[in-house]
């Protein structure tokens, strides 16, 4: 399988220590590399890279990967310890929504406000997403996905073929196991902005 070309971490990227996670849980649930990268749908080699603290990865291969090791994404990112946590403006570290495309755009990233690490069951992500950014894959995730956009204009598209436009101060709460994507859609004065959003996630799976 193809893989799109993975960025090195960013200085606040916590790639490296979401591979050490995966490797973790791989190695206890007795999963070879290529088993892990078959059932997650990305190649061997990027999860060998990834392993190793030598690839960046994306929300939606993230989740991937936690499916196919059987727990929450939020299981494989690093714990964060406190109890409270307040994050100030700028802060948090940035995950890539999308990868960097053929025509050479760059990808999307959102950046995390929430505590992470294992039992943790809500993720908050800020996201700012410019009309030249590359367009986002499709991703699902167990549990609720609530979506507050705060400028520009987008759709929700579905894998099942709808989709919901959201303008500035809309909502949308909807499952998150349905595969879905964001789309930048023309504003009121008929171009594309760059949009900024809220989105909040739950981990916690159905019975």
């Amino acid at each position: 399988m193809t893989e799109p070309s993975q960025p090195e971490p960013l200085a606040d990227d916590p790639g490296a220590l979401v591979g050490a996670a995966v490797r973790a849980r791989r190695t206890a649930a007795g999963l070879s590399v290529a088993e892990l990268a078959r059932r997650a749908q990305v190649s061997g080699p990027f999860v060998s890279q990834l392993e190793g603290g030598r690839s960046s990865v994306s929300i939606p291969v993230l989740y991937r990967l936690a499916s196919a090791l059987g727990c929450a994404a939020n299981d494989l990112l690093p714990l964060t310890g406190e109890a409270r946590r307040t994050t100030r403006a700028g802060e948090g570290p940035r995950y890539r929504v999308s990868d960097d495309d053929d025509e050479g755009r760059p990808p999307q990233r959102s950046r995390l406000l929430t505590r992470t690490g294992e039992g943790v069951l809500l993720e908050a992500h800020h996201y700012v997403i410019d009309p030249g950014d590359a367009e986002q894959d499709w991703f699902s995730q167990p549990g609720e996905v609530f979506v507050h956009v705060l400028r520009g204009a987008l759709a929700v598209e579905f894998v099942d073929g709808t989709s919901t436009d959201l303008g500035a101060g809309d909502s949308l709460h909807h499952e998150g196991d349905v595969p879905h994507r964001w789309v930048l859609r023309p504003g009121p004065g008929g171009s594309v902005q760059p949009v900024e959003a809220l989105a909040v996630v739950t981990a916690a799976r159905k019975p």
